[in-house]
């Protein structure tokens, strides 16, 4: 019997009234195959289903909306997915601007339903992302300049361990410090070290007005120069440019805020830069392009980088780069087409040279933020036996694989894919 079949077979011991099991075709995770979903009805559903795995020595991946499934490193095994689509409530208290969302929500979904009374989702993940997969990947877009970071719009977290254990970390309110820190650890932590069950979020009251304008596209050091002058701008909420790391660069500008704040900017803007207005689902079209990567094969990669190194770090990813650059977050995301999936060499060295310069112009502030210098898009021969969260301190790799252990002993959720946890 295949070790496939064998996973099949123990798989169906896992199904129940309370977890469906489905079969499909297979779906890569950066060369690793899963043909088999396991889908959780509620919370106890789905910490039955992990202990089950556990109890099996199976291995599961859970995924929300798909979106997020090129980060991280490649998985040493994968035998199921392990999907949050039907937790799916919703509680919403408009009179404080919070909300409880299931895991599998939609974006989109929960943006809707908070609009129609007044406020808004402060999360930046595309529309058919996920809760639990926005928070997990820490998803952000060119809005997180207004909105703030993921981990500071989780009030409060229900999460599965590894051992099937069901958790509570945070609260519904601000002033809730109890087990405060724990829910910005499993921000971004990729499903490793738990699945989110359930999000507690801190919602914003919607804008009084919202305008966004377009800046011509200039050469790159002319460009640059504006977006930064841009992004500091009382209502601005979104900025970015993007083109060809060698060649000229167009921008975006969102502003959102009081009325006369917003008019007063787009005014400035218009006269000092020639900008024009255009429609706000431009900013929607950033943060899609965002997560692109060249078809059929290709390498994306994320940069912090101050505004100083903005220019250098263009120079050093060479002209065959296409950039995205948000200058009010300090990131560029620079992707790279390459004539086959084995021919990533000349994209790695790319890299290397940017994130160097990226950090020789940020000085001594750029070790505080080394660990976002990650690889998040790449054919699976350029992931295999790397790590693409990058080189990182031994104290660093010691403490991720020390959290690892703890939260998921027997190394049921997305083995291999943590930071310093090579597959």
């Amino acid at each position: 019997m295949s070790a496939q079949a064998a996973a099949f077979g123990a798989l169906a011991d896992v199904e129940g009234p309370d977890v469906e099991l489905v079969r499909h075709a297979p779906l890569s995770i950066d060369g690793v195959e899963v043909g088999a979903t396991l889908r959780p009805r509620d919370g106890e559903a789905l910490a039955r289903a992990i202990r089950s795995l556990a109890e099996r020595g199976l291995a599961a991946v859970p995924i929300g909306g798909g979106r997020h499934l090129g980060l991280g490193n490649r998985p040493r095994r994968a035998d199921a997915l392990l999907c949050s689509s039907r937790l799916a409530e919703i509680e919403f208290e408009p009179a404080e601007g919070v909300c409880h969302a299931g895991a599998g929500v939609r974006l989109g979904a929960l943006r809707a339903r908070v609009a129609r009374d007044g406020w808004e989702l402060p999360l930046d993940a595309p529309d058919d992302a996920t809760v639990g997969g926005a928070i997990a990947a820490a998803g952000i877009g060119p809005r997180t300049q207004g909105f703030g970071a993921p981990r500071d719009v989780v009030l409060g977290l229900e999460v599965v361990l590894g051992s099937g254990e069901r958790t509570r970390c945070g609260g519904r309110v601000v002033k809730n410090v109890t087990g405060y820190d724990l829910p910005k650890l499993y921000t971004g932590s990729q499903g490793a070290l738990g699945v989110i069950e359930g999000a507690w979020l801190r919602l914003r009251p919607r804008p009084a007005c919202a305008r966004v304008l377009e800046l011509p596209e200039r050469p790159r050091a002319d460009a640059i120069a504006r977006a930064v002058g841009a992004s500091r701008l009382p209502s601005a909420r979104a900025c970015a440019l993007q083109g060809e790391a060698g060649g000229a660069l167009a921008g975006c500008v969102e502003l959102a805020g009081a009325q006369a704040s917003v008019d007063r900017d787009a005014s400035w803007l218009a006269r000092e830069h020639g900008a024009k207005e255009i429609g706000a689902d431009a900013v929607d079209a950033l943060r899609a392009a965002q997560h692109e990567t060249p078809a059929p094969h290709g390498m994306r990669f994320r940069i912090p980088l101050l505004p100083t190194a903005t220019l250098p770090t263009l120079a050093a990813l060479g002209p065959e780069a296409r950039v995205l650059v948000y200058p009010g977050l300090r990131l560029c995301y620079a992707s790279f087409a390459l004539a086959s999936a084995d021919d990533a060499a000349g994209a790695e060295r790319a890299f290397a040279s940017a994130a160097a310069a990226a950090r020789a112009s940020a000085g001594s502030t750029a070790r505080a933020s080394a660990g976002s210098f990650r690889c998040e898009s790449a054919p699976p021969a350029a992931k295999r036996g790397r790590d693409v969260f990058g080189p990182a301190a031994a104290g660093e790799i010691a403490l991720a694989r020390a959290l690892k252990v703890r939260f998921d002993p027997r190394g049921v959720l997305s083995p291999g894919r943590f930071t310093g946890d090579v597959g």
